[in-house]
């Protein structure tokens, strides 16, 4: 398995992780962002798609799931977080499972509530919280 790791220590520290990122969105379409309540997934998708050239201003979709944006470099990117989700079912009820499969670049907040409808072909960011507020970061495909 390929990957990178970071260590943060200052949200400033971001920029290549960011840059690592905006990178492997040529060639990767699925991203499962995992880190415990606070570690900063919102805040990292967040600048990662201001990166990919959003129009909007980015937020989060912990009340309303999924939060769409348009890149003209990239195209549709979708920012979900299925915190709230019930379960798997939900997700396909609505829909939400799509965007998995129609080549837009979708980044995931608490994936584990829809597990067995992700694509098998996934890279995973998993961010760590360390003493002193600081952040491992690890990228893996």
């Amino acid at each position: 398995m390929k990957g990178e790791t970071f260590h943060i220590e200052t949200i400033e520290e971001l920029t290549p992780v960011i840059q690592s990122l905006k990178k492997l969105c040529s060639a990767h379409s699925i991203f499962i962002v995992d880190g415990e309540m606070g570690a900063g997934k919102t805040t990292l998708i967040s600048k990662v798609c201001l990166a990919l050239g959003i129009k909007d201003k980015p937020s989060s979709p912990t009340y309303s799931i999924v939060n769409t944006y348009f890149s003209d470099e990239f195209g549709e990117i979708n920012h979900f977080d299925f915190y709230r989700l019930e379960d798997e079912n939900e997700a396909m009820e609505s829909g939400l499972d799509e965007p998995f499969y129609n080549g837009s670049i979708c980044f995931i907040e608490w994936a584990e509530k829809i597990q067995n409808i992700l694509p098998e072909k996934v890279v995973n960011v998993k961010i760590e919280v360390l003493e002193n507020n600081h952040r491992k970061i690890n990228i893996t495909l």
